[in-house]
């Protein structure tokens, strides 16, 4: 296997060959364009994206790192690529390697001052899960507090930086780079501040104090065994919620812990306009009486009141609005300048309308059942593919995150076979 570029340089070559290639088929598509009829442009365009798309997944495969984090993110997170370019990045997932044990010991000593021993009871030097920008030990303090201490990858910051101007430079060989490019920017925001860990100790914080809720608990920081790259919190009993899933077979619990996931994004919504943004099934922790303890505050979205107050209307128009209210609710989320034509203005009304249907159909019983629902969330991401197909309407880079959330939280209800509720007194 050839060894992963690491320098700046060799990394910006091999993201430049990849534009090069990806541009050349662009080039050629362009050349026979005028003398196809319309399907065979609809084919050939197809054509084009699947052969970008091998080409785009070759290069990021050979880059690995960021690079390949976020066209995965782009791609699976967001359906913002064509499904011709999905399907190549579904293909990997990028494991970081585990930092070894002796440097593990000397990024301790060297943010917190002194080696793991002198600092703690007791230390275990492997790694017991790994985070996409760091791994997780497990610590023992002096009085018998049991701790999870998380350790940041060396040099992922610069990484990331680095990474994230090269994915720029690949990506807009793309067809339809300008819609893709505000979420490449607010990505990139979201993994910087996932470097700050005194960013996420205060996120931490700000949830522990204020989402005061029953099933949702939050782990304690201990800040005297924190610093910049280094994160100590208090360990979390219980299983990731795919260990639990595997076990548990009592629909009521199943459904229990499902409901507790979407208030706990509701109120985090509606409540501090402050969601969790991660909704990956290892960041809940799901114990015996079935609550969850919540981990990992790296990745949290804050939002403007106003926003949050316009988005909550979505299910009400879904449920009970005309043609008028879909404009002006699209106008106020998504902004006025991307109506142009009359073509594409319809064409944002059908869509918008479309989708909201899709989401209020959670909202017209008493509870959704996943189970007896298979087709919805494949339903919802045609959907979506139809938003990007419509093409040119922009993207509030506000609903990066919260997509990401909501459509996260849906399709782990859609694996749960959950029943919940969705009615709430903000949205309808």
């Amino acid at each position: 296997m050839a060894d992963i570029p690491k320098s700046k340089w060799e990394r910006g070559l091999t993201g430049t060959r990849t534009a090069a290639k990806m541009g050349q088929k662009a080039l050629k598509y362009l050349a026979m364009k005028p003398f196809l009829d319309e399907e065979e442009r609809i084919e050939a365009r197809k054509t084009l994206n699947r052969e970008t798309a091998a080409s785009l997944f070759q290069g990021l495969s050979l880059l690995k790192g960021t690079v390949l984090k976020m066209a995965q993110f782009l791609s699976m997170e967001l359906d913002i690529f064509p499904p011709e370019v999905t399907k190549e990045l579904q293909k990997s997932y990028h494991q970081a390697p585990p930092i070894n044990r002796a440097l593990v010991r000397k990024i301790v000593q060297n943010v917190l001052g002194k080696p793991p021993e002198q600092i703690f009871e007791a230390f275990d030097t492997m790694a017991f899960a790994a985070a996409s920008l760091g791994q997780v030990h497990r610590a023992t303090t002096r009085d018998g507090s049991r701790l999870a201490v998380k350790i940041q990858y060396p040099g992922i910051r610069e990484t990331i930086q680095n990474d994230v101007q090269l994915m720029r430079s690949v990506l807009r060989r793309l067809h339809d780079y300008e819609i893709i490019a505000p979420a490449i920017e607010e990505i990139e925001v979201r993994l910087l501040e996932e470097t700050d860990y005194r960013l996420e100790a205060q996120n931490m914080a700000f949830f522990r104090e204020r989402l005061n809720m029953d099933l949702i608990m939050v782990p304690a920081l201990y800040g005297d065994f924190s610093a910049d790259t280094v994160l100590s919190a208090e360990y979390m009993n219980g299983m990731t919620l795919n260990e639990w899933l595997r076990i548990e077979l009592d629909q009521k619990k199943i459904d229990q812990v499902a409901q507790a996931l979407n208030d706990l994004f509701i109120f985090g919504l509606y409540r501090l306009n402050c969601i969790h943004a991660d909704p990956n099934p290892g960041n809940f922790i799901v114990n015996g009486d079935s609550r969850i303890g919540l981990v990992d505050f790296g990745c949290v979205k804050r939002f403007d009141p106003e926003f949050v107050a316009v988005y909550g209307e979505l299910s009400r128009t879904a449920l009970h609005g005309d043609r008028d209210d879909y404009m002006h609710l699209s106008r106020a989320l998504c902004g006025s300048g991307h109506y142009g034509s009359t073509e594409v203005k319809d064409c944002t009304f059908e869509v918008f309308y479309e989708t909201s249907q899709w989401l209020g159909k959670l909202y017209r019983e008493e509870s959704f059942d996943f189970k007896a629902n298979p087709e919805f969330m494949a339903a919802g991401k045609k959907k979506i593919a139809d938003t990007f197909e419509c093409g040119r309407m922009g993207i509030n880079t506000n609903f990066i995150f919260l997509h990401r959330t909501r459509y996260g939280l849906l399709r782990l209800f859609e694996r749960m076979g959950a029943r919940v509720c969705f009615r709430n007194p903000y949205e309808c």
